[in-house]
């Protein structure tokens, strides 16, 4: 009976098995497209997977190519012009271009990997929104390519679970529920509710997708879902270039099947290529990265190249909307202490001041305000490392600008060399400092990290509670700062 026999998993649009890529057409003849590194063909037969399809599954069209008559080929006729056709209906700019390819070849043939959140972001009439459409109807094809942004988790779960590619229009805010949510849903979400109609049985979500956003400015982002996020800018439409609705339609069925058909022979290309692909250094979405890089090395072009600079671009988006990382930029900080010391010595002391929204009320803000934006910290040139002080149980900060980092990076070997990663050092008060976690403080930064150590031991006063070096009127301190008297019972 089947009841007694182990379940089948069933996959929603892509999968992998036998050494091999399975995309499901959506048609009613039930057509699969069988992609590996010797080509792709449409099969019927002999499918060794299950798929499932919802009300959102749509039918992708019978793929057409330059090289279908010889899959064998290994498709050398491809090269970034090969997808000029794509681009006439996608309004990408030149520079962004593998990029969205790559995307597009990662959500096609790796549904068992992270997936960067594709954002396609322009001025009012770029064609956002047709673009979206198009992209979506390359892979995963629905009735209701573009849904309007969720209003609750529960709305999220629902539309994110009938679909591979979901598609989110017009977006103009992302609140901390739908960053996290987003974040969950392109490295692998899940849910539990009490299934219906019963008192204890359980209604299991477990899923991973590929997430494409559009709309004109989502203000900044927080750090986890920037680091996640590909944006990709759009050029300007002429008003003289512009055409109607039906034209773009009627050429959009006319080119579909020849790229579509080009993008498989892509894939089978880079399946190839992939298992030869080594990366200097491995970034946030490695796996993307490699899939990046592969398409760099078939087509020619530079996009890990770009990659990075967006990254780093998005770091910076999120630092500068921080008014307490934006404080400590302009101060340029060089810091080792408590994160209570670190508040005391950003805050002004002028009179009158009052703290900016979203600037942190204690120290336990601030230690989480610097551990969600480390990364992002550092990959703009910041050192920001964790440690411990093995006497007392406080989290120990090192936190120096960038600005201070050339400067220190200048100075001699002796300073540059002074210490390894993991290290312990011992400071002023006869504490013990060692790392938690960090970018493993480089030997750059660790040295940094004993630099500041030794200016403890040659300008501070030992003290159990050392302040910042600037005098401040003690009744002040208290009276502005009520948390500062208990920071030693809190360990900060």
């Amino acid at each position: 009976m089947a009841q007694d026999q182990d379940p089948d998993q069933v996959h929603l649009r892509v999968a992998v098995a036998a050494g091999m890529v399975w995309l499901d057409l959506g048609d009613a003849a039930e057509t699969v497209v069988r992609i590996d590194a010797k080509g792709w063909q449409s099969v019927r037969d002999g499918v060794p997977v299950l798929f499932r399809r919802t009300g959102l599954t749509g039918a992708l069209p019978n793929p057409q190519s330059a090289s279908h008559a010889s899959h064998a080929s290994h498709n050398s006729y491809l090269s970034l012009g090969t997808f000029d056709p794509l681009w006439w209906h996608v309004n990408v700019t030149i520079a962004d271009r593998p990029l969205v390819l790559a995307c597009l070849i990662a959500a096609l043939i790796d549904p068992e990997s992270p997936h960067p959140i594709l954002s396609l972001f322009g001025e009012q009439g770029t064609g956002k929104s047709t673009g979206c459409r198009r992209l979506v109807s390359l892979i995963d094809p629905s009735p209701v390519p573009l849904q309007k942004p969720p209003r609750d988790p529960e709305g999220w779960v629902t539309a994110a679970q009938g679909s591979w590619v979901v598609a989110l229009d017009n977006l103009s805010t992302v609140p901390d529920w739908l960053s996290d949510s987003l974040c969950r849903a392109a490295t692998g979400d899940g849910d539990v509710r009490r299934a219906l109609y019963t008192d204890s049985d359980l209604a299991v979500f477990a899923f991973r997708r590929c997430i494409i956003l559009n709309g004109i400015d989502v203000g900044a982002l927080r750090g986890d879902l920037a680091d996640r996020t590909l944006p990709i800018n759009l050029d300007r439409i002429e008003e003289s270039a512009r055409l109607a609705e039906r034209q773009l339609n009627e050429r959009w069925t006319q080119d579909q099947p020849r790229i579509f058909g080009d993008l498989l022979s892509l894939a089978a290309s880079l399946i190839k290529r992939l298992p030869s692909v080594r990366l200097a250094s491995s970034p946030r979405m490695a796996d993307f990265a490699r899939i990046l890089a592969a398409v760099d090395q078939i087509l020619g072009t530079n996009g890990l190249i770009r990659f990075a600079e967006r990254a780093r671009t998005m770091a910076e988006d999120t630092l500068s909307s921080d008014p307490f990382i934006a404080a400590m930029a302009e101060a340029r900080i060089e810091f080792h202490g408590k994160s209570a010391d670190l508040l005391i010595k950003v805050t002004p002391d002028e009179q009158g001041w009052r703290p900016p929204r979203n600037w942190p009320k204690d120290p336990r803000m601030v230690t989480s305000l610097l551990r969600r934006n480390a990364p992002a910290m550092r990959k703009v040139g910041w050192v920001v490392e964790e440690g411990e002080d093995l006497h007392n149980n406080h989290a120990i900060w090192t936190v120096i600008s960038p600005e201070i980092g050339r400067k220190l990076g200048s100075q001699d070997s002796q300073d540059s060399q002074g210490a390894k990663s993991g290290d312990v050092c011992t400071f002023a008060l006869g504490r013990c400092w060692r790392p938690i976690h960090s970018s493993a403080a480089s030997a750059r930064s660790a040295s940094y990290v004993c630099r500041a150590t030794r200016q403890d031991q040659h300008d501070r006063r030992p003290s159990r509670n050392r302040r910042s070096e600037r005098p401040v009127d003690q009744s002040t301190r208290q009276r502005r700062r009520p948390w500062a008297l208990a920071e030693h019972s809190r360990g900060y």
